[in-house]
């Protein structure tokens, strides 16, 4: 197994090691009962003093996740809990938990992006603008005019007026009245979610489909199902069913470079679809992050053809600008103006406007489209790689993939097996089931084109063979 011995650099030594260590009991690197290294072997493999070890592991032992044994160490306590079946007691100890917990936690780490397959992001090197720095610089210089003031609950209004203007490029007419800005698409969902739903209510997601969401929605006491989902859009026969069966209020999706498929949305599907959600009053979330990844940027959306009557539709710049600024903007019917505002004011009151005067200055600056273009033309290069490569191992490439940042490829073997046994060997990769809210097992990856290196493949290639071996 490949370890990593970093430390975070956002936290305290002390903080940091408790949580380098929390992370490895989570995995179940170190067991129940088991002794986790001696101080002095610590210090030594993380580079920092035995006195920041012993502060840590004392932390550890006052909330319960060590126990200090005098002269033998530190040992992991037993968590008690009640009593699973055998056989899941079995498993529990052989193997962790993969949930959407375990990927986040990995996501988070210091897994390098060239060992992380499974990651949702491009490297830095892709995205990363050398006008940033200006940008930060041009925003800085008039902070005074409003670093010391709340600003616009809707937020900055140049940057709505931006998305305005793009969206009616792409046929989506709407007004900068209804149009709010976010912390992310994330925060969208949830705002979404608390707008029009309820604890016990049902939703409908794709499946497969974004892992964060699902866990998401279930978290806010949402009954979460899946339609199943092809290279034209959901499967419009079960959708059918799950509409009579639970009469969901609202159903959250890709349109365009679906995650983790990369299909786009076929207009015959949209338009059954959009039949079903005004016949049974529900509502689409669409999710458009990946939108500057398609060239032109002409593909058909929910939005562009319901025109926000029956579409909340939500965009941001985490993936093809900056992570760290989470700005994100969500445009809503007109009806839901009010109820927007509330929501934004009693959950977060604001946004930071500093962010979103950078995203606009890099959005309306030449460098920023040249840098999406070249984005653009990457990820189609890696996607041709791809096509390539995958056959050689015995993968095949789906047929209907457009060039977004994933492909979903299916290895005909149990892939949280594979991504367990994946990160022994120091590789990060995310398993079908994770996309799936019933967790159902499955044998599809979801590869990261930008990530997928040819050493991974390789490794791929070694563990495919040996599996049929068996």
């Amino acid at each position: 197994m490949v370890e990593t011995y970093k430390l975070n650099p956002n936290l305290t030594k002390t903080a940091a090691v408790a949580e380098w260590l929390q992370q490895r009991i989570d995995w179940q690197i170190y067991l129940p009962n088991q002794r986790v290294p001696s101080v002095r072997k610590l210090a030594k493999l993380l580079n920092i003093s035995s006195f920041t070890v012993v502060q840590a592991y004392e932390q550890l032992v006052a909330t319960n996740v060590l126990i200090a044994k005098p002269s033998s160490g530190y040992y992991v306590r037993t968590q008690i809990n009640p009593a699973p079946s055998n056989n899941a007691k079995k498993q529990a100890v052989k193997y962790p938990a993969i949930d959407t917990r375990w990927l986040v936690q990995q996501v988070f780490s210091n897994i390098p992006h060239h060992c992380s397959p499974g990651v949702g992001t491009l490297p830095s090197e892709w995205v990363r603008n050398e006008k940033m720095e200006w940008a930060i610089r041009q925003v800085t210089q008039q902070a005074d005019s409003f670093v010391y003031n709340y600003g616009d609950i809707q937020g900055y209004l140049p940057l709505r007026q931006q998305l305005v203007q793009q969206l009616n490029t792409q046929g989506m007419h709407t007004h900068v009245d209804n149009v709010i800005t976010t912390a992310g698409v994330s925060q969208a969902v949830t705002m979404v979610a608390q707008l029009l739903t309820q604890a016990g209510d049902t939703v409908i997601v794709d499946g497969p489909g974004w892992y964060w969401l699902s866990s998401s929605l279930q978290q806010q006491g949402l009954n979460v199902v899946a339609v199943d989902r092809d290279h034209q859009g959901p499967n419009i026969e079960h959708m059918q069913k799950l509409f009579a069966a639970h009469r969901p209020k609202l159903y959250l999706t890709n349109s365009v470079l679906h995650n983790p498929t990369s299909y786009n949305l076929h207009p015959a599907r949209a338009h059954q679809v959009l039949n079903l959600i005004h016949k049974y009053d529900a509502y689409i979330f669409e999710d458009d992050l990946y939108a500057t990844f398609v060239p032109g940027g002409q593909v058909l959306r929910y939005a562009s053809l319901d025109q926000f009557e029956r579409v909340l539709y939500a965009t941001g710049f985490s993936k093809s600008m900056a992570s760290g600024w989470r700005v994100g903007m969500l445009v809503y019917p007109n009806k839901f103006i009010d109820d927007v505002l509330r929501i934004k004011t009693l959950s977060t009151l604001n946004t930071p406007e500093f962010g979103e005067r950078v995203i606009h200055r890099l959005w309306t600056h030449g460098e920023y489209r040249r840098q999406i273009k070249k984005v653009q033309q990457q990820l189609y290069a890696a996607h041709q790689r791809l096509r390539s490569a995958l056959p050689k191992i015995g993968i095949t490439y789906p047929e209907h993939t457009q060039a977004g940042l994933f492909v979903w490829v299916d290895t005909g073997l149990d892939t949280s097996q594979l991504a367990l046994d994946a990160y022994k060997d120091g590789w990060l990769v995310a398993p079908g089931q994770l996309f799936y809210p019933d967790a159902r097992a499955s044998t599809h990856l979801r590869l990261n084109v930008s990530t997928t290196s040819d050493e991974f493949l390789m490794w791929l290639e070694d563990y495919l063979l040996k599996c049929s071996a068996k």
